[in-house]
């Protein structure tokens, strides 16, 4: 049985790198943006529906949800998995902690307004300030990536105040020091996980992310250096955008 931790990172907070570093490891891998929260989600709301309530079968329906993360990595040939996805938001915490008892963090941070820069700068949208907004809004009606940040933001900071077990890893030691922070996530986990610095874009089992589908490489990563993208935020974002969302972090 292989056993899964989380990471919960802000979107252009590192994840994607920090993926690709662990993954050169043999016996631990981190997954993509995972699927299974809403996999998960999606099985509980099962529990709502008439056809549920007129044979209502909780144990056989359990089964599923409380084998999925084995179930699901069942070919990925490797004893721990990390988890990659927005699993402290109270729904997802509550659903998983039916799954996991006591689940582990990693919560990777970058401070928000460099994120909202870092997404602007990558998506060059024609409406700075309303694409601003729509990654800062939760409600998830607005098409891909949005509320991404908010979300994310809302994860980290119900799994601080839920007193999880967790370490945070900043953005900025894990591009200076990541031989450290690679240290301090194995220790954390109890995994043998070391730094390879000659580390590849991200894939798995031989699958890559396919950004095409959103018209914005959002996870090729430089693999010859690490270097922090020190972009002025003030060049990027509209003062009523920083003024706004400048408080807005954990």
């Amino acid at each position: 049985m292989k056993e899964v931790f989380f990471l919960s990172g802000l979107p252009r907070a590192g994840n994607t790198l920090l993926s690709c570093i662990i993954n050169e490891n043999n016996n631990i891998k981190v997954s993509a943006n995972t699927v299974l929260a809403d996999v998960i989600y999606q099985l509980n709301m099962i529990k709502e529906y008439d056809i549920f309530n007129n044979f209502p079968d909780h144990k056989s329906l359990n089964n599923i949800t409380n084998n999925i993360f084995n179930n699901y990595y069942k070919d990925w040939n490797v004893d721990y998995i990390i988890d990659r996805g927005p699993w402290g938001t109270p729904a997802n915490l509550f659903y998983l902690k039916k799954t996991i008892k006591k689940p582990k963090f990693i919560l990777l941070h970058r401070p928000v307004l460099d994120c909202l820069a870092s997404v602007i700068k990558i998506e060059k949208p024609k409406n700075i300030e309303a694409r601003c907004h729509v990654l800062m809004q939760d409600d998830g009606t607005y098409g891909p990536g949005s509320g991404m940040v908010a979300k994310y933001l809302r994860s980290i900071k119900n799994i601080i105040a839920s007193k999880e077990k967790y370490k945070i890893i900043y953005y900025r030691d894990l591009v200076y020091y990541p031989n450290e922070t690679i240290k301090k996530i194995s220790k954390f986990l109890n995994v043998p996980i070391k730094y390879n610095k000659n580390f590849k874009q991200f894939s798995v089992n031989d699958i890559q992310y396919n950004d095409k589908i959103y018209n914005v490489d959002y996870h090729t990563i430089r693999t010859k250096e690490l270097k922090h993208s020190c972009t002025k935020i003030e060049h990027i974002l509209p003062k009523n955008i920083i003024n706004k969302y400048k408080d807005m972090d954990i």
